[in-house]
């Protein structure tokens, strides 16, 4: 069962365990009232939908045996302004590189992911619109 935990430092900079173990700092921007020495709340909640969606494509491809040299997944948010804050929208990028990577394939992962496969992205509140785009490099 996941789990984790977040203890208060010093102006709005928490400092975060996971149920496995691994920290990392949470906080914002000074102008916000934070130390700006790690990532928002919400960046990071856009990083662990990159990382999860970027899990499920790259073995998804795997087991269709697509070869690719490297993969990324990039996100963009816009927050709603007003309250309640949320986030509106999110648009990510999908970038892989390689030779003759189909089209098709990388399609078909990223439709899996986003609808069947991705735990954050399908605990995402229906609400936020997320828009997906990709780029085969050579």
């Amino acid at each position: 069962m996941p789990s984790g935990k977040v203890v208060w430092n010093r102006r709005l900079q928490f400092v975060g365990t996971s149920g496995s173990g691994h920290g990392i700092v949470v906080d914002t921007l000074p102008e916000q009232g934070g130390l700006g020495a790690g990532p928002s709340n919400t960046e990071l909640l856009l990083i662990a939908l990159c990382g999860c969606t970027g899990m499920d494509v790259v073995t998804i491809l795997g087991k269709k045996r697509v070869a690719f040299d490297d993969f990324e997944v990039a996100a963009e948010g816009v927050i709603h302004t007003e309250l309640p804050k949320r986030l509106s929208s999110i648009q990510l990028v999908y970038r892989i590189w390689g030779q003759d990577v189909p089209e098709n394939a990388l399609r078909h992962a990223i439709e899996l992911s986003k609808n069947k496969y991705c735990t954050v992205s399908n605990s995402l509140d229906e609400r936020i619109q997320v828009e997906y785009r990709y780029e085969i490099n050579p």
